[in-house]
């Protein structure tokens, strides 16, 4: 949906609000005048405010968080923001990282990941208890968003069952699933449930965070263990490349999903469907213990 008319009424209000603050400059004994005006200066900058949030959403910048529940009432401690909020803002950068370089960062997120994701808290509203937090959604040497390729992941594993569960925590990683299980956490200790939305490119993602919902992935993160990894060695025929982030191999033994980081994008747009390959990853086994069974997912490190 367009935002033109309303940045069309933006830009009339500020002309108009120009206006009569230059009058009012001239006219400083003219009460009625300067409160007129305030008042339309700050109009003017609602109306702004407004269509800076359109165009971040249309953008697939714009994730607007509202706060539900009896304690939504108006005002949220501030304490209890920032304790959950921080979590949050930790979760998205490690997941960010993750899927940059492959791995885990062994502290928080680069310089680099903070400064490509860039977010903000770009305004609160109805009552402080609706979020609204931008970010920026340009490519980078890949071609691919940073911020869109993690709020994709983060999105699928606020809304991932348990049969989907793993592969959504292993594009994430563990640190980051973590730090979204501590949101989770003041979530249910200040009485809140929640709500996610986000203007994808592939159309409105959603997570609707109910409190019987935020104890089921809660118990889900809690069964997270690390993994243990290793290297392998794999070598097939391709089958198929994604552009999120999934090489398909044709082994021996079957076929091979192996995710790929967005640092290593170039190495495999290189390679051709069927063409024979060699590739070396890193393999992480997850031990499921809802279903009792080990779970394996694959890293790619080099295309050799």
């Amino acid at each position: 949906m367009s935002n033109k008319p309303l940045k069309g009424h933006a830009e009339a209000l500020s002309v108009f609000a120009k206006e009569t603050s230059d009058r009012a400059r001239e006219n400083p004994d003219d009460f009625f005048l300067q409160l007129a005006a305030r008042n339309q200066e700050d109009a003017a900058r609602e109306i702004a405010h407004q269509v800076m949030l359109e165009e971040a959403e249309e953008a697939g910048e714009l994730v607007d968080l509202r706060l539900l529940g009896p304690r939504a009432n108006g005002s949220i401690s501030l304490d209890w923001f920032i304790r959950a909020m921080d979590p949050l803002s930790k979760a998205w950068k490690l997941a960010a990282h993750r899927l940059r370089y492959g791995n885990d960062a062994a502290r928080g997120a680069g310089a680099d990941v903070v400064s490509a994701l860039n977010l903000k808290l770009a305004g609160i509203g109805h009552g402080s208890t609706r979020i609204f937090v931008t970010g920026n959604a340009m490519p980078d040497l890949t071609g691919e968003s940073l911020l869109q390729a993690t709020l994709a992941q983060v999105f699928r594993l606020l809304n991932a069952r348990q049969d989907e569960f793993y592969d959504a925590v292993d594009a994430v990683g563990g640190r980051s699933a973590h730090q979204l299980g501590e949101f989770m956490k003041e979530l249910d200790q200040g009485g809140f449930a929640a709500q996610f939305t986000w203007q994808s490119p592939r159309g409105r993602q959603f997570w609707e965070g109910r409190p019987d919902e935020i104890v089921r992935i809660r118990a889900l993160l809690d069964t997270i263990r690390e993994p243990e990894r290793y290297l392998e060695t794999i070598t097939g025929r391709v089958a198929g490349i994604t552009d999120t982030g999934r090489l398909e191999l044709r082994t021996d033994d079957g076929k091979v999903m192996i995710r790929f980081p967005l640092k290593l994008t170039e190495q495999v747009q290189r390679l051709t469907i069927t063409s024979l390959t060699t590739i070396q990853v890193e393999t992480a086994r997850y031990w499921d213990s809802v279903q009792k069974k080990d779970i394996y997912k694959r890293q790619l490190v080099e295309v050799q």
